[in-house]
């Protein structure tokens, strides 16, 4: 077939949808191009109409690329490392060389801002650090903070951008810190809880005494404060503020608490009881360390530890000086009576209660205290001596047994060989009045009415009970009725140091007997006519509380209104002196003198001693002289700190012991006694003694009344003596009318 007739058909066939919509788009297409090629039309139809269809599907290709170009450029990520545009600007400009300045920076500090507490100053401070971070690099503001010279830690070069620009609106222009801000909105706001570890010294010295410094943590940082005893720790719980500062001052106190081992020359260990009893006294925690004695202090500071230290000596020197001091015991003669029936039974004596209107020596055991008295005879015999019919100890006629059960003689006993006095020394024989007690042995330290002995006993039964069960005795010195109702005489006011030496063990031998050094001085003033008024209208009082009330307190500050009876004045108008020491060493002996038939009891103390001038005393108490008159004459305006006495010091070859720190008053009162002689009575004078004692060391308050005898074989002056020591003990508190004569209270029931 020809190709004229192909061609023929082909134009002849009608054309399908589908060419028909192709043969449309071209016409479409092709007239923008036939529009702007209308004068260069080719000549051929054909061959134009094909050209025009080929631009139009090229111009359709470019436009369809054109615009799937920003699509494929905005689908790609973009690196983080890149320099964004702000960046390459900023480039440009210190490429020009043009750097920003301090006043760049203070164009964007607002003139004032809004309170800090209120929630539009977060806003403010939040824009103001957005618009640095925005308007200047890292690197500017970092040399920002250096131009405004702030310290290297501000300014190093491992810190944030936004870290420079908020030390910029903190450290430059002073805005508060937000982040501060919520911090202190937090502390006042959240409650904690938070557990401190402690442990056992720690505990005692955060609580105090009795608790009260942890009640005053407690009140100062407003927190509830309680104690975990699996583990040992203090559960707190207040406000995060209130916590924070309380960690604080925890992790303080926890760094200054000192630890120390202290060593006891005597080498016995405490008993527990006595060691928790130092801990209260000196405020520091005592533990026993071994049985060596050897102790574990600690404390907040020195002077706790010194304190502790010099208690718990004393406590060792105690209990050695208890196991050497003789009990006997008086038994007054029977008194002949006109009852048709005898009394065939001898007395009867018990283990009775005993309770005292003062302190018991914190030395004592206070599980109970117990006084052997007679049992009183429902036949109307009284059960207390009548001096009057006895004779009392001056007349000699009583029976005075030990442990052995063997009658001896006051005065022989006194006098014994091995008591005489050394050649140029002096003798001191001082009789104190009070009461001798024997301690329960509870190891559970509770007030117990049940007596070691019970029932009753003949004295010979109990004496031999005394010596082989070894209960301990302690004399409780006490102010007889007699001198509770007779006003004070003009009192001195002394300051007295008690030395001693190591006592002797039981069952060694040593040539060296124990020593005591007596150091004392007295304390003089000028007060005026209104001070000495005052002092005697304050002496007429009996109440046992005035009597309390006026004791010296040498631990504070022994010049104010305690010291002297005249009222407090400022200290630099206040004249005080303090007189020549006086220094005593020699041998003291105790002997106890049980009398349960009378009101109270005596102890007798034999002291052989020698007179130690200035020059002979030791060189440690001459400087603590030297001190006490610096303290105690300094003005207001330079006060010298108050000197502590030294708690040992060696003096020819032997080592001494601080074993009493005291501050009293001291007056001697006369009394009048009634003396028989060959038929003849008459009245005799004799000074007593009467104390009130502050001890330094324990804070303790105590009353003392002593009768002394120079040890002169008098006989006569032995016999006033006595005579003074039996109306002292036996007289008993006499009824204020008639009405009252039918029961007669004494100074014990």
């Amino acid at each position: 077939m020809s190709a004229s007739l192909l061609r023929h058909c082909a134009a002849r066939r009608s054309p399908c949808f589908s060419c028909l919509q192709s043969r449309r788009a071209k016409a479409y297409y092709s007239q923008p191009a036939l529009a702007f090629s209308s004068t260069d039309s080719p000549r051929n139809p054909e061959i134009s109409k094909h050209s025009s269809v080929e631009e139009q599907i090229t111009v359709r290709r470019t436009r369809t690329k054109s615009r799937k170009e920003p699509e494929e450029t905005n689908t790609s990520s973009r690196n983080p490392l890149e320099p964004t545009r702000v960046d390459r600007y900023l480039a440009s400009i210190r490429a020009a060389g043009i750097e920003p300045t301090l006043e760049d920076v203070e164009r964007c500090k607002p003139e004032q801002h809004s309170r800090p507490e209120s929630l539009r100053y977060a806003e403010e401070y939040t824009e103001l650090l957005d618009t640095l971070c925005r308007s200047f690099s890292k690197d500017q503001l970092r040399r920002f903070t250096e131009l405004y010279k702030l310290d290297p830690i501000w300014t190093r070069s491992s810190r944030r951008k936004a870290e420079y620009a908020e030390s910029i609106i903190e450290k430059v222009w002073h805005w508060p810190s937000l982040k501060e801000i919520e911090r202190k909105r937090r502390d006042r706001t959240e409650i904690l809880v938070k557990t401190f570890p402690v442990t056992p010294s720690q505990l005692f010295l955060v609580m105090g005494k009795d608790g009260a410094d942890l009640l005053q943590l407690s009140m100062q940082y407003n927190v509830h404060i309680s104690l975990t005893s699996d583990p040992l720790a203090l559960r707190v719980e207040g406000l995060r503020g209130a916590l924070k500062e309380l960690t604080e001052h925890m992790s303080s106190l926890k760094k200054g608490i000192i630890d120390e081992i202290f060593e006891l020359p005597t080498g016995r260990p405490i008993r527990p009881d006595l060691i928790q009893r130092i801990s209260r006294l000196a405020g520091a925690y005592v533990e026993s360390h071994g049985n060596r004695g050897k102790i574990r202090i600690c404390a907040k500071d020195i002077n706790n530890m010194r304190t502790a230290e010099r208690l718990a000596l004393r406590a060792s020197l105690e209990g050695g000086a208890e196991a050497q001091t003789s009990t006997i015991c008086y038994n007054p003669p029977s008194v002949k009576t006109d009852s048709p029936v005898p009394i065939a039974m001898p007395h009867n004596y018990s283990l009775y209660p005993f309770m005292t209107p003062n302190s018991f020596p914190w030395t004592m055991n206070t599980g109970g205290a117990f006084r052997v008295r007679r049992v009183t005879d429902w036949l109307g015999v009284s059960s207390y001596e009548d001096i009057a019919k006895t004779g009392g100890l001056a007349n000699n006629s009583g029976r005075l047994s030990g442990p052995a059960e063997a009658q001896q003689d006051l005065h022989q006993i006194v006098f014994t060989p091995s008591h005489e006095s050394p050649v140029g020394g002096r003798r001191l024989i001082t009789a104190s009045l009070g009461h001798l007690l024997l301690s329960a042995d509870d190891s559970s330290q509770r007030t117990n009415i049940l007596p070691p002995l019970k029932g009753n006993w003949v004295l010979p039964k109990i004496l031999k009970w005394l010596q082989t069960s070894k209960t301990p005795v302690a004399f409780v010195p006490s102010i007889p009725p007699a001198v509770i109702l007779t006003p004070p005489d003009k009192r001195r006011v002394l300051h007295r140091l008690i030395y001693r030496t190591l006592p002797q063990l039981a069952g060694e031998d040593s040539q060296l007997p124990q020593r005591v050094l007596k150091f004392e001085m007295e304390f003089l003033g000028g007060p005026s006519k209104e001070s000495k008024a005052q002092a005697s209208s304050v002496a007429s009082q009996s109440s046992e509380d005035a009597l309390f009330a006026d004791q010296p307190s040498f631990g504070e500050d022994y010049m104010s209104e305690e010291m002297s009876p005249e009222p407090a004045s400022p200290r630099n108008q206040i004249s005080h002196t303090v007189s020549e020491p006086r220094c005593q060493i020699g041998k003291e002996t105790f002997l106890n003198l049980m009398m349960p038939d009378r009101p109270m009891d005596l102890q007798l103390s034999i002291f052989d001693h020698e007179d130690a001038h200035e020059a002979l005393q030791p060189a440690a108490l001459r400087e603590y002289t030297n001190k006490l008159r610096d303290f105690a004459t300094s003005g207001s305006e330079a006060q010298s700190p108050q000197p502590d006495p030294p708690s040992t010091f060696n003096h020819d070859g032997r080592e001494y012991y601080l074993h009493d720190s005291l501050t009293l008053r001291q007056s001697d009162d006369p009394l009048t006694i009634l003396t028989v002689s060959d038929g003849d009575s008459s009245e005799v004078s004799v000074q007593v003694c009467n104390e009130s004692i502050v001890d330094l060391e324990s804070s303790q308050k105590m009353e003392t009344c002593q009768v002394k005898f120079d040890g002169t074989s008098n006989n006569s002056e032995w016999k006033h003596f006595l005579s003074a020591c039996d109306q002292l003990s036996a007289v008993s508190l006499q009824p204020q009318s008639k009405k009252d004569e039918v029961h007669v209270d004494y100074l014990e029931e």
